[in-house]
């Protein structure tokens, strides 16, 4: 008899809860769908900034050594770029499911041959 009492409740609370769950999932797959497309402009946007950088390297390699003392500097930053590429590729397609050690950034771009 108490089992009767029991199932319809627990009916009304798995049916509450699955229609909870739903839309949330649903609103996953959304969050998922956008965060693609923003990780997709990042890597478009990471290209135009190589083109920038190919002509600052272009410009620097033409610079005069006697009045230029500070330079950019340009591998570091093209080291750093193809390591956030390629932890974007891995993330959107990954190849195993395995953790992974992510390689910190340079982030210092001086380059002072002056010393």
């Amino acid at each position: 008899m108490l089992d009767r009492h029991l199932s319809p409740r627990l009916i009304a609370i798995a049916g509450s809860a699955l229609a909870i769950a739903l839309p949330s999932m649903a609103q996953a797959d959304d969050i998922d769908e956008i965060q693609r497309r923003d990780l997709s402009l990042i890597q478009t946007q990471i290209e135009q900034i190589r083109v920038v950088v190919d002509r600052i390297a272009d410009r620097q390699r033409h610079a005069d050594p006697a009045t230029t003392r500070i330079y950019f500097d340009i591998p570091r930053l093209r080291a750093d770029l193809l390591a956030i590429t390629r932890g974007i590729d891995t993330y959107l397609a990954p190849s195993r499911s395995l953790p992974r050690d992510p390689q910190p950034l340079a982030g210092d771009y001086l380059d002072d041959r002056g010393q």
